[in-house]
């Protein structure tokens, strides 16, 4: 598969866009630390990411190996409005 990081990466951004003010409202807070937001965008990834194809592979993996790729995909220490 191309290049899965970079399509994961581009899946898992999509589907923080889609649920992150959500996520945010419910837990009440401004922002959650990163690791918190790939936790939360494991759970939607299926539904939000937009490729199918990436995200079919991405669940095959290991997941150490998911939320290593998550991780990369956040980079940030915290997101938030």
């Amino acid at each position: 598969m191309d290049d899965l990081q970079k399509r994961i990466t581009e899946a898992a951004n999509h589907t923080w866009q889609a649920i992150g003010g959500d996520v945010l409202r419910s837990a009440e807070a401004d922002w959650l630390p990163a690791e918190d937001v790939a936790e939360c965008v494991l759970d939607y990834l299926d539904q939000y990411g937009g490729d199918s194809e990436a995200v079919a592979a991405f669940g095959k993996l290991p997941f150490e190996e998911r939320m290593r790729m998550l991780r990369k995909a956040f980079p940030l220490s915290k997101y938030g409005w």
